[in-house]
């Protein structure tokens, strides 16, 4: 199950506070650990020694030596090892970092023990990734085997600069989540999806939203990158322009930028504060912009978000082996970062009120084209001391179900304590295409009548019978051995065409015209008798003898003639 947070009221919690599944597995698939709570992000490197922007160097650590602080763990990078081992994004685990692959296991499953969830982050800065319509199964099926075999509790989309836009990924990665997230839901677990989007790609039509839109529903945060993008920052009347690298600005920036994500104002697509992790690097040599000097520019904007009653749901940061590294003198950084604010989100945790409204029936469905819909039907809250609150529920979005398409929907009800429950629902409007029947291959008599729609139909579940409005492109010559194909199409009112090929043998069931000759050269389509039978040639062929060239051979059989 996805979390619920309470929007209006916050319940102020101390300690690294509960979550929903306690991990006592020792390999991987048998429990997904999940956050209920604030998440404290770190990205780990699947790598040794890492060079800074100011000269300093990133160590490799093992999962077990990162900061308990840090609940949930991005293991960095799934991605392409090798452009020619295909395009299916994959995870190596490097042996310099000093584990086996049983011990890695062994310490996913030791920080689930902990409470704490282990992600795999797709891509990285460097990283090939390039998918094709087409690759959704076999990339889902990837995930679930290495989540299978490592024990990861879900997957983070950390692709950057041209992978963002590269190919189909943008349809490719987000079905694929869909069907992983989905498989797991069938065993009970909530695989969580993350994202890490450059904060410049978050603007309304922006490179990532295909990726948010896609997930809407299934996403559980989105912890985006305010670093490396120097002067891009946001827009703010009566304040100007407030550059995410401007020191003097920066919990003006913090607090706006937030507040701008999850109001979808000032140009920005909308993140619900609940799912939104504020990400920032963990020192100057992590990022080249970006580090906030004072930390409390950070916790000062995020009591303005919670006073206004939308409090963050955490902070990420890239990267735990830079928290734990050295700069070019070789100082140790000490883990100022998690120093900073580990215990700052996790004694600030917003959780849910125990006693706030429950929905139920709030599912994803399916609905047919032209088919009404009623978003409250068999939908209901319910709240322990108000009671039924049914008619309290308000629905946000709107749904059209005379055109295709996934619509999301986003309920809302309070009780009088002002405690609210929100929760989003996907209608995927869907339109049926048309069918054929008696479009099966036939052969013909030498001259004989022949009608292309004897016997043919067409039909869709929405329009019904759509046999007039097929259409026939092709032709067959009776007076001529061969064989011809047809090509049948036919187009419902929803827009949506079908297509369908027939192949049409005209044979001699009278002679035995045409004999194979084994010095002929044939061609696709020529008809020949041999051994009183009728052969089709599917390519360019001399020399080989019908009925001995096997399933697989240049003859197909099209008749037994009587020849």
């Amino acid at each position: 199950m996805t979390f619920k947070l309470n929007s209006i009221c916050a319940a102020l919690v101390i300690g690294l506070s509960a979550f929903t599944s306690h991990a006592s597995a020792s390999n991987g698939g048998e429990v997904m650990v999940n956050p209920t709570a604030g998440v404290v992000v770190g990205y780990w490197h699947n790598w040794c020694d890492g060079g800074g922007y100011k000269g300093g160097n990133a160590p490799c650590i093992t999962l077990n030596e990162v900061n308990k602080d840090y609940n949930v763990v991005n293991v960095s990078f799934m991605k392409v090892y090798d452009v020619a081992e295909g395009r299916i994004p994959t995870f190596r685990l490097d042996p310099k970092i000093g584990l086996s692959e049983q011990g890695f296991i062994d310490e996913i499953a030791n920080l689930n023990r902990q409470g704490r969830s282990v992600l795999l982050a797709l891509g990285g800065a460097d990283a090939h990734v390039e998918m094709k319509a087409g690759d959704e199964q076999a990339f889902a099926d990837e995930i679930i085997r290495v989540t299978e075999k490592y024990g990861f509790d879900g997957l983070d989309i950390d692709l950057e600069q041209a992978a963002v836009t590269a190919a189909d990924n943008q349809t490719v990665i987000p079905a694929a989540l869909r069907m992983v997230k989905d498989h797991y839901a069938a065993q009970g677990k909530n695989f969580l999806i993350t994202m890490a989007p450059e904060f410049p790609y978050l603007t309304q039509g922006g490179k990532y939203v295909p990726y948010i839109t896609a997930l809407e529903g299934y996403y559980d945060w989105i912890n985006p990158q305010f670093y490396n993008q120097g002067g891009d920052g946001v827009y703010v009347d009566s304040v100007g322009w407030i550059a995410q690298n401007n020191e003097a600005l920066k919990q003006e920036f913090i607090y706006f930028i937030s507040d701008s994500l999850a109001n979808a104002t000032r140009g920005f697509h909308k993140i619900p504060h609940d799912k939104l992790v504020f990400g920032i690097p963990s020192n100057i040599d992590a990022a080249a912009t970006g580090y906030i000097q004072n930390p409390k520019d950070l916790y000062a904007a995020f009591d303005q978000m919670r006073q206004q009653g939308q409090p963050l749901r955490g902070v990420m940061t890239w990267s735990v082996n830079w928290d734990m590294g050295t700069n070019a003198a070789g100082t140790n950084y000490n883990q100022s970062f998690i120093k900073d604010y580990g215990d700052f989100i996790h004694n600030n945790v917003i959780l849910p009120p125990k006693n706030a409204p429950v929905f139920t029936g709030i599912e994803n469905v399916r609905v047919q084209v032209g088919d009404l819909f009623d978003p409250l039907a068999d939908v209901s809250a319910n709240d322990k001391e108000d009671g039924d609150l049914t008619s309290s529920i308000f629905v946000e979005g709107n749904i059209d179900t005379f055109f295709e398409g996934q619509y999301v929907l986003t309920y809302r009800v309070q009780d009088s304590d002002l405690n609210e429950t929100v929760k989003t629902r996907v209608i995927d409007v869907f339109n049926d295409v048309p069918v054929f029947t008696g479009l099966a291959d036939t052969s013909i008599t030498l001259g004989a009548a022949f009608d292309p729609l004897s016997g043919v139909s067409a039909s869709d579940v929405q329009d019904g019978d759509l046999t007039g409005s097929i259409t026939v492109e092709g032709q067959v010559n009776t007076a001529l051995l061969g064989a011809y194909t047809l090509t049948y199409r036919v187009t419902d009112s929803a827009s949506n065409t079908v297509t369908a090929n027939r192949v049409v043998t005209v044979v001699d069931t009278n002679t035995c015209a045409n004999a194979w000759d084994s010095g002929t050269v044939y061609f696709a389509n020529d008809i020949v008798s041999h051994n009183n039978q009728s052969w089709k040639a599917g390519w360019w062929t001399k020399g080989e003898e019908p009925g001995t060239t096997g399933q697989w051979g240049g003859w197909t059989l099209v008749n037994n003639n009587g020849c």
